[in-house]
């Protein structure tokens, strides 16, 4: 049997879970090619169509790619003052990684009887640790809020533009 319409309401896990899960990866690959962008404007590649950056760049890691922004902020901050900050963009970014990384490789589950969801954490670094917890939307809608916060602070740096938030702009609506 196939999963019908149906089927897929509230599968895996309530649709309200999945839409805040969903948007924490789309905004997340939003943060990434703003960031593949933004190094490839630093490096020099000006035209959006250049494939030059992204043959460089698209295997490159999340950490390794922070790396090279850093080394290149350092590199042309002498010339571009406004780069000297990039130390507290690259925090935020990191910290929107963390924050991302939780939801997107640990497993959720939900149960019916209780109404709650609970994230099921297992790490072997160093060593064996386990932590399972309830979570609810607004958690999950936070890292979506922080990741939005982290793509407007990496095209400030950029482009010393500087935008508000989503939300506070008065343009989404309101369901």
């Amino acid at each position: 049997m196939k999963l019908t319409d149906e089927l897929a309401k509230n599968y895996p896990l309530p649709d309200q879970y999945l839409i805040e899960i969903g948007r924490i990866t789309t905004l997340w690959g939003t943060l990434e090619a703003s960031l593949n962008i933004g190094i490839g404007k630093l490096a020099g590649f000006d035209s959006l169509s250049d494939p030059t950056s992204f043959i460089l760049l698209a295997h490159s890691s999340f950490p390794q790619r922070l790396d090279i922004l850093a080394a290149l902020c350092v590199e042309l901050s002498p010339h571009a003052t406004h780069l000297q900050e990039y130390t507290g963009v690259i925090t935020q970014l990191k910290a929107a990684q963390s924050k991302r990384n939780r939801y997107s490789h640990n497993s959720l589950y939900y149960d019916s009887s209780t109404g709650k969801c609970t994230i099921n954490i297992g790490s072997a670094r160093g060593k064996l640790k386990f932590e399972s917890s309830n979570v609810t939307i607004a958690q999950i809608r936070e890292v979506s809020e922080d990741i939005h916060l982290a793509i407007l602070a990496l095209h400030k740096l950029i482009t010393q533009a500087s935008y508000p938030p989503i939300w506070e702009r008065g343009i989404l609506k309101k369901s």
